[in-house]
């Protein structure tokens, strides 16, 4: 190969965080020392410095159309109140009994009840407000807020600009959700759609299958799940939209669903579907936590390392959604020059290479623990930026119980 054809290269680092069940490891960062090979710094191409860019984007979310048939609804209560008094009388002759074939003293009467009473019907009616948009829109908010990496915009700021512009309390139209993005100073609107609750009555299944192992633990262990689902289920179906303020593009449109059980009673009660429906509603918006933690992404660098590179201390923490156990995905940034244009451009190769965060976790950095082979986890350095790599969604078998 000539030499003009071979590309300069200049390294630099990134670190993804990703979720990871339970607790981390425990570490007592100051009984590791200091290294030389700890005190290494990246020396950052100036073509990759926009990605060391940290910023917290600022992102408005808005109540969703409800396009669904829980609208306002009316409920009726009856009250029954019933009185009744009770009068009884008889009435008969007692005689001496002595007709032939009758022996002694006698009785012959009749006795009479009357029963009456008064019954008192009261009938008052009530207004529901389904408040299906809001139950989205706070979903929404829930799983973006838990995520971290955003400052959310305030609520009742935003109801007010709505109200004073005179918006629709819902947006639909990705135009509309870019002026009131502007107005409110955001770099994201999130809207959507609630498009459909439905619901629908399961029986219980009665499990009667003594045979042991095999088929009849396999029948048994279906009769369970099944039975998981038994009563007024509901289930929802939604639509998510992310939208970019400054360029008006769509960056995420989902259809995600989500399933409560609201009961087990036969007659049907609106108020409780809806209170399954709130919480189906959450579960859906669950579906897209790992393109929401994608876009979201918090950003920052490594402060120091110790132990040889054995652990190493970060500028994120609790308040940026960091938890203990966590893993971290580590990529070398690298500025390749073409040969033909002499335009150089960075790119991204995965070290491969495991870092933990452990049981240190404070609101604004945390401490991680790395491992990996000597020849790689030398690529780590003080400065190496790193980001939180996109979390997962629930799994479907979590949805079913």
């Amino acid at each position: 190969m000539n030499n003009f054809l071979k590309p300069t290269v200049f390294v630099a680092g990134l670190f993804v965080l990703s979720a990871c069940a339970g607790s981390g490891p425990k570490v007592d960062p100051m009984s590791y020392q200091i290294t030389p090979a700890d005190a290494e710094r990246v020396d950052i191409p100036n073509v990759c410095r926009p990605s060391y860019k940290i910023e917290t984007p600022r992102v408005a979310i808005v109540e969703f159309t409800n396009n669904t048939t829980y609208g306002e609804m009316t409920a009726t209560n009856t009250n029954i109140d019933t009185k009744g008094s009770r009068k009884s009388v008889s009435a008969g002759a007692a005689g001496i009994v002595g007709a032939p074939g009758a022996v002694g003293i006698g009785y012959v009467g009749a006795n009479k009840t009357d029963f009456q009473s008064n019954t008192q019907i009261d009938s008052f009616q009530r207004q529901i407000s389904s408040k299906v948009g809001e139950y989205a829109q706070a979903a929404v908010e829930n799983t973006v807020s838990k995520i971290g990496g955003t400052q959310m915009y305030d609520r009742k700021k935003l109801d007010k600009i709505m109200s004073e512009q005179k918006f629709q309390m819902t947006i639909g139209d990705p135009a509309t959700a870019v002026k009131l993005g502007k107005m409110a100073g955001v770099q994201y609107i999130i809207t959507g759609s609630v498009d459909n609750i439905a619901t629908k009555y399961i029986d219980k299944i009665e499990n009667n299958n003594n045979t042991g192992g095999g088929l009849g633990a396999a029948l048994s262990i279906g009769t369970a799940l099944a039975n998981t689902q038994s009563g007024w289920n509901v289930n929802v179906e939604m639509t998510v939209q992310l939208v970019d303020v400054e360029t008006g593009q769509i960056l995420l449109s989902e259809k995600v669903s989500g399933r409560e059980v609201a009961g087990a009673a036969r007659n049907f009660n609106p108020e409780m579907a809806l209170t399954a429906a709130k919480k189906a509603m959450g579960e859906a918006v669950d579906d897209i936590r790992p393109a929401f933690s994608s876009k979201f992404a918090q950003k920052g660098y490594i402060q120091q390392l110790r132990g040889g590179k054995t652990v190493a201390l970060v500028n994120i923490g609790s308040d940026k959604g960091i938890t203990p156990g966590q893993k971290l995905e580590a990529f070398d940034f690298i500025e390749i020059v073409d040969p033909m244009t002499n335009v150089s451009t960075c790119n991204m190769s995965i070290i491969p290479v495991e870092l933990t965060v452990s049981d240190q976790v404070q609101p604004g950095q945390s401490w991680v623990q790395i491992e990996g082979k000597p020849e790689v986890t030398s690529r780590v350095k003080v400065g190496t930026i790193i980001q939180r790599k996109k979390l997962e969604g629930q799994s479907m078998f979590k949805k079913m119980f």
